[in-house]
């Protein structure tokens, strides 16, 4: 009965999900690896305070990227999954938002900046900001590109965009800090180079695409209104969840300074090293999920959930127990102040998972209202709880606000896709017998081919 039924598994939509997660979380592995010396650098050359104003120029000017973005990208992921469009004409529309958007973006950023508290008080915050502002249409080049070879299923050239991104990040912050000296702008234009990459690595996966056909082509014009109308319903949901993750960040800045912020940072740096789990999940299962009907889905997704889950929760079992020397080794006893909020986040992050998995589904469905409607409330019980908690406890006070409020994402979620699928809430995040079967099944083939020699 076991055989068969790991037979029965071989080819599902669920072993083909998994087997591409595994390989976008190696990958992601590969570039914690890369991203850990990287952060360690960055943290030691620049201090806490520098750390502090790194982290502001980087999230911002993203924060202000995504948000005017209006949910295109993942439309055009989506179409691209469905077949509705050629490439060619994605790519004309990606092509000529990013020239549009980046104006009005940036002038948006600048203006912001004018009234930014921390920004008018500090000369060297203040002009780290307004380089940053150089960012917003490489970010938007990139979240386009993205969405390209995702919509094509192009795996392994987004993994190795990451990969690339990663190690080029590397070694500019080597040159521009550690030769050059460059202090938070140097590490600034680092960032700035490194992203470069992904936009690269895509424009080669678009070349093959064309198959000597047009590159680009005129955009047809319901393809703008479709995009927009689908961007939209989960948009303001993706904003939220964006300002959920690192609004607290910011309010840390504001009422407790650049060094606490700085501290912070390298908290939720940490802590969201687990999140590299269900974003591996993610990457394959939102353009399978667009495929698929609608049974289909509802029978997969559960499966994912609940097994995305049972890892996270196991690798932040490990995370939580090797906290401390974790960030004593690789931030030194500057840093010593983040471990609480670093451990208090780890349950936060595991929970996330599941609200994460739900999303992709939802977005998958083309229904994004139920995401948004999530994530607005998590949101809320973030700000309320940061408004409360960190002049009293500090960045302790900050990390149990956000992880209230994964908890509190995940819980509506589970309860929305219940409406939607029909399926318990048990289903989506206790691990079944066959879900063990699959695991039994990738492990015996791996031994077969030698892996265990």
């Amino acid at each position: 009965m076991t055989q068969e039924l790991e037979g029965s598994l071989a080819e599902s939509p669920a072993r083909t999900v998994f087997r591409h997660s595994v390989m976008t979380f190696a990958t992601r592995v590969g570039i914690v690896l890369i991203n850990v010396p990287t952060s360690i650098l960055v943290a030691r050359l620049l201090g806490a305070e520098g750390q502090g104003i790194y982290a502001s120029a980087i999230i911002l000017p993203t924060m202000f990227a995504f948000a005017g973005m209006l949910g295109v990208d993942s439309a055009h992921t989506f179409l691209l999954s469905k077949k509705r469009y050629r490439p060619s004409e994605i790519n004309g529309q990606a092509l000529l938002l990013t020239l549009i958007l980046s104006v009005i973006i940036v002038a948006l950023y600048l203006g912001f900046l004018r009234l930014y508290g921390p920004a008018r008080a500090d000369a060297g915050l203040r002009g780290t900001l307004t380089l940053a502002a150089a960012i917003v249409p490489v970010i938007l080049a990139k979240y386009f590109a993205i969405a390209f070879l995702l919509g094509l299923e192009r795996i392994r050239r987004f993994n190795l965009a990451n990969a690339l991104q990663a190690a080029t990040l590397l070694g500019f912050m080597c040159v521009n800090l550690f030769l050059m000296r460059g202090g938070p702008r140097g590490a600034v234009v680092a960032y700035l180079a490194s992203e470069v990459t992904v936009s690269l690595v895509a424009l080669g996966a678009a070349l093959r695409a064309a198959g000597g056909g047009p590159l680009i082509e005129r955009p047809p014009r319901d393809l703008t209104r479709r995009s927009v109308v689908y961007g939209l319903q989960g948009h303001v949901g993706n904003i939220l969840v964006l300002f959920t993750y690192r609004f607290d960040m910011f309010l840390v800045l504001s009422m407790a300074g650049l060094r606490a912020q700085g501290l912070y940072s390298i908290a939720v740096i940490l802590a969201e090293k687990l999140s590299h789990i269900p974003d591996s999940i993610q990457v394959v299962l939102f353009p399978k999920l667009s495929s698929l009907e609608t049974a289909d889905a509802d029978e997969l997704t559960p499966r994912v959930t609940r097994n995305s889950l049972l890892v996270t929760a196991a690798a932040g079992l490990v995370l939580y127990l090797l906290s401390r020397p974790l960030l004593l080794l690789f931030y030194g006893t500057e840093y010593i102040d983040s471990l609480r909020a670093f451990q208090v986040l780890i349950p936060g992050v595991v929970l996330l998972s599941v609200a994460k998995i739900l999303s992709t589904d939802f977005s998958g469905r083309d229904k994004r209202i139920y995401y948004t409607g999530a994530t607005a409330i998590a949101f809320s019980i973030n700000v309320v709880l940061c408004l409360l908690w960190i002049p009293g406890f500090g960045i302790i006070g900050a990390a149990w606000a956000s992880t209230l409020a994964y908890a509190a994402q995940a819980a509506i979620m589970l309860a929305f896709f219940r409406r939607l699928s029909g399926r318990g809430v048990l289903e989506s995040v206790l691990v079944r017998r066959e879900d063990l079967v699959l695991y039994r099944g990738l492990v015996r083939r791996w031994l077969a081919r030698g892996g265990g020699r």
